[in-house]
């Protein structure tokens, strides 16, 4: 069964709502203020059953021109259009807005419907349908028919509901998603139930007892108690059903107009990319535009930054980033629709090609290049490939399928699919934990490139090292290896230039396969200087800032000196200790004085004991204590260290 939205579009008072009435038997002026006035300010909803049995969804929306925004919000999500036409009134202003609209919103299937026809003869009523013929000329429903009806007398309702069902089978599908969206059009409080909230369902399903995000916000989870669909008890609805969800743990204070119900944690933008389209009207947009922007609900105040035109005229077409004053919860593909600063004039409207865009400072010729690519891919289904490489190409960074996936909003399976079918190089893809990680074949490149750069680095600023860069350092170069995705991608990495022999692995360090310890002549002498430096310390901790002044009188600069500690360290001349470095001579001396009188001890011996003994001082036997336990030859009892048998052995 397909879940579908019928909509109302036309000028004030040509009859929308009491159409609806007739064809549904529900009156959608529910409201005392419509009602007394006689016009739609709300969205009124209702549904229509059709003789097959399936049941469409229904959207009144005001025709008032200070009611524009409401009009937006219902006509977002609709899939048949009801353009009202007066056969006493004709075109009017509204009329034309309302379909400007409604083609910018991408609404394919409508309905021209000549209401009133029962105050009218003939001949007026052929010189209505002659005006409507001309009015539609050159627009999306140039071809679609045009039926006469009255509410009042009922003629032409039956004829009205066959061409509707006539059209339902032309409808394709939505494409499913795996993240459930709605837009919140009508938030009221139930007594005894709590608070309702009701919407179109853009995208996906969800069903009682789920969670759901109410965004942007906090990112609080609502428990849906249950859901109504058209009227009825459900268990669930999906993508096109118009709903009513009963929400647990909704406070009226967390919700604002423009706030979307959803199953997946959006980001909220503030700036985004998209293609705008200027209606054919007197009026220019210039360079830095300030407009208010529509999108289902939302609406806000922006600046419009025109990237490829300085001047946007009538009927033309532009690619622009926009910048809103508050943050809204959008998804690529999305529509929307502008007017101008003072909400007077709908001056045209466009399609967000990407939510998350960087800050677009200078215009230049690659950027508008990157961003028509990137319009023409999010334009043209046949063109997802080109969107994935283009998204991948702008994030740099690896990403596993999924998190690509809520980026393009699509579904893993199409990524995947789509890179099986399309892939000849341009992307690079590895496996990791059985989850599948992608990125442009230029980073990975580039990538591959900086890892051994780094590590041919490291051993030109250390030459004397056989061991190369430690794995934790390493890592702490690629930015991106602080998400999951990019640490596992580096994993993989290294691990394939490692089988491939230009890497070896010694301990937990990283070095180029073929380096070869360097030590020139000068460097054997600062060598000698500093073993001999610390070995004078005798039996006490040697003062690091001491030495590294010493060194700078010797000409040895701080990184210089920390090489030459680790070589001595990995020549077993220094012992190296929680920070500190000591001579293995000292270590050795300490171990032999200390052996010969723990032998003799069973009850160990005390840090004070031990202090008097070596005549040291405290900071010293801590660190000859900390180095004797790391080597497995003495442990701490209370205050006691004893000797293990591994250093009874050593007796």
């Amino acid at each position: 069964m397909k879940h579908l939205i019928l909509g109302t579009a036309g000028h004030v008072d040509h009859g929308k709502t009491a159409m609806i009435k007739a064809l549904t038997d529900i009156d959608c002026d529910t409201h005392k203020e419509e009602k007394e006035r006689g016009i739609t300010i709300n969205l009124g909803f209702s549904h229509l059953k059709l003789p097959s049995g399936e049941s469409l969804g229904i959207v009144d929306v005001p025709g008032h021109k200070d009611f524009i925004k409401t009009m937006v919000a219902g006509a977002f999500g609709i899939d048949i259009v009801l353009l009202t036409v007066a056969a006493d009134s004709g075109i009017m202003p509204q009329t034309s807005e309302h379909l400007k609209i409604i083609e910018m919103l991408g609404v394919k299937h409508g309905i021209v419907v000549l209401t009133k026809v029962d105050l009218v003869d003939e001949e007026m009523l052929e010189l209505a349908q002659m005006e409507i013929a001309e009015f539609l000329e050159g627009t999306i429903f140039e071809d679609a028919p045009v039926i006469g009806v009255s509410s009042v007398t009922g003629k032409g309702m039956e004829d009205l509901v066959t061409k509707i069902a006539e059209i339902i089978p032309n409808i394709e599908k939505r494409k499913s998603t795996d993240y459930f969206r709605m837009y919140i059009d009508r938030i009221f409080n139930v007594k005894g139930i709590g608070f309702v909230v009701t919407g179109t369902v853009l995208e996906g399903e969800i069903e009682t007892g789920k969670d759901v995000f109410l965004l942007p916000g906090k990112n609080k989870k609502i428990k849906i108690r249950n859901i109504q669909r058209h009227g009825e008890q459900v268990t669930n609805v999906f993508c096109g059903d118009r709903a009513a969800l009963n929400l647990a743990g909704l406070k009226l204070e967390d919700y604002e107009r423009g706030m979307v119900l959803s199953d997946k944690q959006f980001e909220e933008t503030s700036l985004i990319d998209a293609t705008i389209s200027m209606f054919d009207i007197n009026y220019e947009m210039k360079l830095w535009s300030k407009v208010i922007f529509y999108s289902g609900t939302f609406e806000c105040a922006a600046r419009i930054h025109l990237m490829d035109k300085d001047t946007l005229k009538p009927g033309e077409t532009a690619i622009a980033q926009i910048h809103l004053e508050k943050p809204a919860i959008l998804v690529n593909k999305d529509k929307f629709i502008i007017r101008n600063s003072s909400n007077d004039i709908t001056i045209g409207g466009g399609v967000i090609i990407d939510t998350l865009p960087l800050h677009h400072r200078k215009r230049t010729a690659k950027l508008i290049e990157n961003l028509k690519d990137l319009a023409d891919a999010i334009l043209n289904s046949d063109k997802l490939f080109n969107l994935i490489k283009i998204e991948l190409k702008k994030e740099k960074s690896p990403l596993f399928t999924d998190q690509l996936a809520k980026k393009l909003s699509l579904t893993e399976e199409v990524i995947i699919e789509e890179c099986q079918k399309n892939n000849t190089g341009s992307i690079h893809v590895c496996l990791s934990a059985n989850k599948q990680i992608m990125l442009s074949h230029e980073a990975h490149k580039d990538y591959y490139g900086k890892v051994i750069e780094t590590i041919e680095l490291w051993h030109e600023k250390n030459p004397i090292l056989e061991e190369g860069l430690a794995t934790k350092e390493f890592y702490g170069k690629f930015d991106f290896a602080k998400n999951e995705a990019g640490k596992l991608y580096l994993e993989v990495l290294m691990g394939q230039i490692l089988n491939e022999g230009l890497l070896r692995k010694l301990g937990d360090t990283y070095a180029i396969a073929d380096h070869v310890v360097k030590i020139d002549p000068k460097t054997k002498e600062q060598l000698i200087w500093l073993e001999r430096t610390i070995e004078n310390v005798g039996l006490d901790v040697p003062d690091n800032k001491k030495i590294e002044d010493l060194a700078l009188y010797e000409k040895i600069k701080k990184d210089k000196l920390t090489m030459m500690l680790k070589y001595l360290a990995r020549q077993k001349k220094l012992v190296f200790h929680q920070g500190d470095y000591i001579h293995m001579a000292i270590v050795d001396k300490s171990r032999k004085i200390l052996f010969e009188t723990l032998k003799d001890r069973d009850r160990g011996m005390n840090e004070k004991e031990i202090r008097l003994l070596l005549d040291s001082t405290k900071k010293f036997v801590k660190l000859i204590i900390g180095i004797f336990v790391e080597e497995g030859i003495v442990y701490q009892q209370t205050f006691y260290v004893m000797m293990t048998d591994k250093g009874k052995g050593l007796i």
